[in-house]
């Protein structure tokens, strides 16, 4: 996926950079952008092996596996876990002989394993936050203001 931006600051092999969203990204809020015009701006640490200065633009490059598998982390895992409780757990409470209410307990059950693999998300992320496979690439610089909708580059 490619993207583009101006750099706001440098630090190493490393930058922040102010980026546009994808009209793909919707307004979900995952990023802490809920909704408006003004608020399409997001700021994201991209490795910098072309050194691109401050106050550059710059094209961005994500590797669209690594987005899509990230999505399916985000999105199906959790959801998967919710439907395997509210399905699983009716045959369990038979097995155990446990009676009454096991629709409610099911959605709770369900409800409860999703938490749990969220909560194990959130670890995973904390453990690969660093990982240079999930981080995006600054992969050139922009002519001018116009190329961003163009996207021609200055390799």
């Amino acid at each position: 996926m490619e993207q583009f931006g101006v750099i706001t600051e440098t630090r190493g092999e490393s930058a922040s950079v102010n980026l546009q969203r994808h009209l793909i990204c919707g307004e979900c809020g995952k990023c802490g952008i809920l909704s408006g015009a003004d608020k399409r701006n997001i700021t994201i640490e991209a490795l910098n092996p072309i050194h691109a200065e401050k106050g550059q633009r710059v094209v961005i490059e994500s590797d669209d596996r690594q987005v899509i598998f990230i999505a399916f982390m985000l999105y199906i895992v959790p959801l998967i876990g919710l439907v395997a409780g509210i399905l699983v757990w009716p045959q369990v409470a038979a097995n155990f002989g446990f009676e009454g209410g096991q629709e409610l307990q099911a959605v709770g059950i369900g409800l409860a394993l999703m938490v749990m693999i969220y909560v194990q998300i959130r670890k995973w992320d904390q453990r690969v936050k660093n990982d240079m496979r999930y981080k995006p690439v600054i992969t050139g610089l922009l002519l001018d203001k116009q190329d961003c909708e163009d996207g021609q580059t200055k390799e």
